[in-house]
Order: structure tokens, then C-alpha cells, then sequence
């Protein structure tokens, strides 16, 4: 994909690799400060993310709108298999809010729904697919326009913040639970975590199917950290885990705790395990040096999870929305909505 000149000062343009992610990793924090989430990442976490992609031509598949030659705006489309059958392609879209209605969103969702008719065909011969754009909740101009296109609403996920790591409870361990230390060099145990997440999540909604290139970028993260996890064994077994990890202190002083991948299996479910290690984790961040702490959650998980956060002292600060358009059945081409440039 080369330059494509839209207006005398927008230029929709293709993803140059790592040069670019100074620039996306600036609108893509300006977005999270405006939506009120404080996942706020770095130039690393982009470098790490962008080099394991499973399914991506990214200089085809990402693009970058410029405003007089200055970043505003990018999207991504990617697919991905799913752990309960199917494919989907995936589109997230990230406007600077000093960008809003300027006809950005609009050349953007244009690329990112010709890519995933073009994906569709070369990856639904044989295979149920669905297209998701993921939409944050204070884009007003992003959410007008996907439901004009008669994309649907599927879903509804949100950041939640406990503010403080006081009058954290005592939650003890239930029989016969115990939680062990996992160390930076223990590679085995890593896979054996990462593997014990994917098979906990492998029902849930939107749950991509795990692959190594996935398990690369987990242990390549710049937050992987083992020694604040807390991971439960019923002997041998792993039977939930939480993979804690420190956000970068801020300019104040504050550090975010984050107790995320929250799974427990199947098996172990509805005996107070998830509560007690979720209790565990924010005594563990709070001891590390962390302030506050936070975790995402999709807010209609069947298991309850928010009721559970907001019961430990957790609040909605932010939200997004995944918006639809499918299933199609094997063989499928269709014919995605037209959008109008302004």
C-alpha cells in the first residue's frame, strides 16, 4: 500500500514497522487518558506486540492517517483462529481526540473493512468467520459511524481501578489450595501458566486459539513478572492463577498494580479460590511498590467476574465496545458496507 493523498493535508498511509511505533504508542495513550483507562503503554510493549503477530501483513493491514504530515490516527486488521472453531477478523482503531469528525475515523473503518473482505476470502473457504472492530467508549464519531454501517454491538468491556490498597481483606486460601513462588528462570513453569490460561479460557467468548507466537510475545513482554504472580496448585495441578505485574510509575509518584489474567479452571470454580488469590494479588502489588490497582474485564463474562471485582473494592473507570458484523458460513464472500469519505 502506498501513499494515498485523500485531502490537500490528510494522507492515509502504510505502517513502516518499529519507526512508527513512537508515534501510534502516542495517539494510542492520548486515546486510553480521554477514554479514562489508565492501561497505559509503552514504545516496548508496542515493539514486543508487533513482532508476533500470528496473521498479519502489517504493511498492508496497519495504516497511519496523518494530519499536515503529523500521526493522528491508525488501524490494524489481523485474524485470528478461535479456540471454539471459526476464524475472526479483527479490527482496532485508534483516533487522537484532537481528531474527532475531521473524517479520519472514516478513512480508517474504509481500510479496515477492505482488508477483512479481503481476509474473508482467503481464510473462509473452509471456515465459519465474523469481523469485530473494536471501538473506544468516548469516540463518539467512531461509534455513530460502525453503527451506521450496521455493525452490531457484541460486547462491552471495561477497565476498573481500586483506588486504594487499604483495608485490603483476609481472604485465606480454601483447601487444598496452596500458592507457590514461580521464578524468572523457571521456563517450564511459564509454559505450563500460559498453557493453564488458554485451557481455562478456551469456552469463553472471543478466546483466540493459543499459538507460539503468542507465547513469545507473553514471556517477551516488558511486564512479564513471575515473582508477583500468584498461582494456585491442588497438588501438581495448576488450579487458578493471578499474573500481577507494576505499571510504570507516574510523574506523582503512583504506581498501578495490575492483577490480570484472572483464571481459575473449570474444575475448581464456586469455591472462593478466584476471591482469595484476587485478595492475595493486591497485598502482593501493594508490597511491590504499587498504589492503586486495576484490571479489564468483559463485562458479561458468565462467571460474574465483575460482580466479584466490584466486590473487592473495584471500580468502572473506562469502557470499549467490540461491534460485529457476521458470522458467515464457509465459503462466503461478502460484501462489506461502503463507507463515504468526506
Amino acid at each position: 500500500m502506498g501513499h494515498a493523498i485523500l485531502t490537500p493535508n490528510i494522507v492515509l498511509r502504510a505502517y513502516r514497522g518499529s519507526e512508527d511505533h513512537p508515534a501510534m504508542n502516542a495517539v494510542a495513550n492520548a486515546v486510553r487518558a480521554f477514554n479514562g483507562d489508565p492501561d497505559l503503554s509503552t514504545i516496548a510493549d508496542f515493539d514486543n506486540y508487533y513482532a508476533h503477530f500470528d496473521h498479519a501483513d502489517l504493511p498492508r493491514d496497519c495504516a497511519i492517517v496523518e494530519i499536515d504530515g503529523r500521526p493522528v490516527a491508525y488501524a490494524r486488521t489481523s485474524w485470528e483462529e478461535m479456540s471454539r472453531g471459526g476464524r475472526r477478523v479483527e479490527s482496532v482503531t485508534f483516533v487522537h481526540p484532537a481528531a474527532h469528525g475531521s473524517g479520519v475515523e472514516e478513512r480508517l473503518v474504509d481500510h479496515a473493512l477492505r482488508r477483512a473482505e479481503t481476509l474473508i476470502a482467503a481464510i473462509g473457504r473452509d471456515h465459519r468467520t465474523e469481523i469485530m472492530v473494536f471501538v473506544s467508549g468516548r469516540d463518539a464519531a467512531l461509534i455513530d459511524l460502525v453503527e451506521t454501517l450496521g455493525l452490531v454491538r457484541a460486547r462491552r468491556d471495561a477497565q476498573l481501578v481500586r483506588s486504594t490498597l487499604d483495608d485490603i481483606p483476609d481472604l485465606p486460601l480454601p483447601a487444598p489450595f496452596e500458592v507457590r513462588p514461580i521464578t524468572q528462570g523457571d521456563g517450564a513453569m511459564h509454559r505450563r501458566v500460559f498453557d493453564a490460561d488458554a485451557r481455562a479460557f478456551a469456552d469463553a467468548y472471543g478466546q483466540a486459539a493459543p499459538s507460539e507466537q503468542q507465547f513469545e510475545a507473553f514471556i517477551g513482554s516488558p511486564s512479564f513478572s513471575p515473582a508477583l504472580w500468584r498461582v494456585a496448585f491442588d497438588g501438581d495441578a495448576i488450579a487458578g492463577q493471578i499474573l500481577n505485574y507494576l505499571g510504570d510509575a507516574e510523574r506523582d509518584g503512583t504506581v498501578i498494580g495490575w492483577t490480570e489474567s484472572i483464571t481459575v479452571q473449570a474444575e475448581y470454580r464456586r469455591r472462593g479460590l478466584a476471591r482469595a488469590l484476587l485478595a492475595e494479588s493486591l497485598r502482593a502489588v501493594r508490597d511491590a511498590g504499587a498504589t492503586s490497582a486495576a484490571l479489564g474485564v468483559d463485562t458479561q463474562n458468565p462467571n460474574q467476574a465483575l460482580t466479584l471485582y466490584e466486590s473487592l473494592g473495584f471500580r468502572i473507570v473506562s469502557e470499549s465496545f467490540e461491534y460485529r458484523l457476521g458470522p458467515f458460513p464457509p465459503g462466503a464472500t461478502p460484501r462489506l458496507p461502503r463507507v463515504s469519505i468526506p
